[in-house]
């Protein structure tokens, strides 16, 4: 529902879950999403799965898993957070991005609305994100996230399987006395 409410398409959790290869828990997944969609941090589903994408990677460069990078991507986008950022290696300068911003849009840094500093911090983070993972080369899924891959892949045939049995075991409890 927050999803649609935002413009996001039905799709959405399977390119977020095909952006991060499967990498990440269902809940870890959606909790981000929906916290990336309340912030207001992306313009559509595809530019969230391209940076979901980007933020698995830069982690994975840094040897941390990929709720760890989505989850300091998120943080440090929503929050303008140039620590949580680093996590990822991504510098950010709050100022030089918002004299950037401002010559784009024609205007000054002091004539810059909150929403507007917000907008400019996000982009320049997202433009040295971008840069950093095209430094990387092609993906490469390491013995973890292999793991991580069928972990999360078992946790949710799991669920699953608990939603089909749940009407069943509750008829059955219901008759036990």
């Amino acid at each position: 529902n927050l999803a649609k409410s935002s413009g996001f398409s039905s799709q959405a959790f399977d390119k977020l879950r095909t952006a991060t290869d499967g990498t990440m828990s269902s809940m870890d997944l959606m909790q981000q999403a929906n916290n990336a969609m309340l912030l207001g941090i992306f313009d559509s589903d595809d530019q969230m799965a391209k940076m979901f994408d980007t933020a698995q990677r830069l982690a994975s460069a840094l040897g941390k898993d990929a709720a760890f990078g989505v989850e300091s991507l998120v943080t440090g986008l929503g929050r303008q957070s140039a620590l949580m950022l680093d996590n990822l290696g991504i510098m950010v300068k709050s100022e030089d991005a918002y004299k950037r911003y401002a010559k784009e849009i024609g205007t000054t840094v002091t004539g810059l609305t909150d929403q507007q500093k917000k907008q400019a911090f996000v982009n320049e983070a997202i433009k040295e994100a971008n840069k950093l993972v095209e430094s990387l080369g092609t993906e490469q899924l390491t013995a973890a996230d292999s793991i991580n891959i069928m972990k999360f892949a078992v946790q949710d045939a799991a669920e699953q399987i608990g939603k089909v049995l749940t009407p069943f075991v509750i008829k059955a409890a219901g008759h036990v006395k």
